[in-house]
């Protein structure tokens, strides 16, 4: 009887907080990450859309690409699908994961745009979940470049509350090759279950309110390296930081005078550690991801990019004689 209760209540509790979420990435829809994800989602009750770019598209920003032919003129990642496929469309399988010839921010809004009000009824999305992205997205110099939180701010302008999520695997797995959800050690595997419980405690959080965050606010999540890439790593605490920080960084670019030829780079900027908004206390992501134990970091970020209050009216002052004068 005790087995029963406990059994009923849980159920009880799944369907309260089962909720209607679009899934997206920069990894392309035949990503591991992206797909342990979607079925852990699924697992936890959640009615979940999966709409993300048919090739890898990391570090695309906020670009805003749309098809120019209606078939494919090359392969999706993985050949998956081959060339001469249409240029959107599903799983064969399963009409709720969708490919688009796009970039992650032209993904979220075909899946907003047309496949939910299109082919499932206008139905109302409740969170829109980006990622976990092969590679971490720290600090705001990545900000500015990843897909993955291209594709959140992208949802956000949209008025819908969004996540971007980060992790340290960058292997950019083909799932058919990779995905076992019952594998314990995958990373796949973890970040999925740790992006179940992330998603449950906000609306669990959320309770009878509207919004499970407010209009015009987001959160960047990255995780650390785990299970086969850190064995002593498989539950990550989270941790609350900031984007800006110490060890904050962004990407670079270096010369080679022996060959007369560029690389890429990672650097550290003291304009990337300037605290001018939000919590100055809390620590960087860098910090908590790359000179830490087993933790993950959890920023907030909003898409209102004016200046504060201070420096508003101090860059206002420097610039006074060219303003027209009120009467």
């Amino acid at each position: 009887m005790q087995f029963l209760t406990t059994s009923i209540l849980l159920f009880i509790a799944t369907v309260v907080i089962a909720k209607n979420i679009l899934l997206s990435n920069d990894d392309s829809w035949s990503a591991t990450n992206i797909r342990a994800t979607y079925y852990k989602l699924k697992e936890a009750g959640h009615n979940v859309f999966l709409v993300a770019p048919v090739s890898q598209r990391s570090g695309w920003s906020g670009k805003f690409d749309i098809p120019t032919s209606p078939t494919l003129q090359t392969n999706g990642e993985f050949k998956y699908p081959p060339a001469g496929a249409p240029s959107w469309g599903h799983e064969e399988t399963d009409d709720h994961i969708w490919y688009f010839n796009g970039t992650p921010g032209s993904s979220v809004a075909f899946g907003l745009q047309y496949v939910i009000p299109e082919k499932f009824k206008n139905i109302s999305i409740d969170l829109v979940v980006n990622g976990p992205n092969e590679g971490t997205n720290m600090s705001p110099g990545l900000f500015t470049v990843s897909g993955t939180v291209g594709a959140t701010y992208n949802a956000i302008y949209r008025g819908y509350p969004a996540i971007a999520f980060s992790g340290s695997n960058s292997n950019n797995s083909f799932f058919k090759d990779s995905l076992d959800l019952n594998d314990t050690k995958a990373p796949s595997t973890i970040y999925a279950n740790k992006v179940v419980e992330f998603v449950n405690q906000l609306f669990k959080a959320q309770g009878n309110n509207s919004r499970a965050l407010p209009i015009g606010v987001g959160l960047n999540v990255n995780f650390p390296k785990v299970g086969y890439e850190q064995e002593n790593c498989t539950n990550p605490k989270f941790v609350f930081t900031r984007l800006t920080g110490q060890y904050a960084s962004t990407s670079d670019l270096k010369y080679n005078a022996t060959s007369n030829s560029f690389y890429y780079a990672s650097d550290q900027f003291a304009a990337l550690t300037v605290c001018n908004n939000g919590d100055c206390s809390l620590p960087s992501e860098n910090f908590i991801i790359e000179h830490t134990g087993c933790q993950s970091s959890v920023s907030v970020f909003s898409t209102d990019y004016d200046a504060n209050l201070g420096l508003t009216h101090q860059v206002e002052s420097l610039l006074d004689p060219l303003f027209v004068k009120k009467n």
